[in-house]
């Protein structure tokens, strides 16, 4: 098994029906490669997880690196040979609206692991200070 996590932002001129759709085929993507994953998202910043075979994972962060519907990416951690943290989720996403309907997403292990990478979850669903317009 190997593990990579990556942060990005999904550019501003993305309509919610286009990230849909990219949400959507990511996922049908995943299962058909056997590759898991959690997908936190606040707002568009983006912390991703994938896991499964490296040449798998290597040719979809290669496709991530290339689409031009994500900027500033950057890989946060690389693991290999480590047991699945998301064995049961293809493309799991998680909004800050996820985690008040689904407690539980708290305390799973990869999705701490994965928050952790960005200053844990709290700070990484914290509201974004507004942006300076001088």
């Amino acid at each position: 098994m190997f593990r990579v996590a990556y942060r990005s932002v999904l550019r501003a001129d993305l309509g919610v029906a286009e990230i849909d759709s990219l949400l959507s085929s990511s996922e049908a993507h995943n299962r058909d490669v056997e590759v898991t994953s959690a997908f936190l998202m606040n707002e568009r910043r983006v912390l991703h997880a994938l896991e499964g075979p490296p040449k798998t994972i290597r040719s979809i962060l290669e496709c991530i690196w290339d689409d031009r519907r994500n900027e500033e990416f950057s890989i946060l951690d690389i693991a290999h040979g480590e047991a699945a943290l998301f064995p049961d989720w293809p493309l799991k996403v998680i909004t800050a609206e996820t985690l008040k309907a689904n407690a539980s997403l708290r305390n799973h292990e990869g999705v701490t692991w994965l928050a952790n990478l960005e200053g844990g979850l709290d700070a990484y669903f914290a509201p974004s200070p507004p942006e300076d317009s001088a």
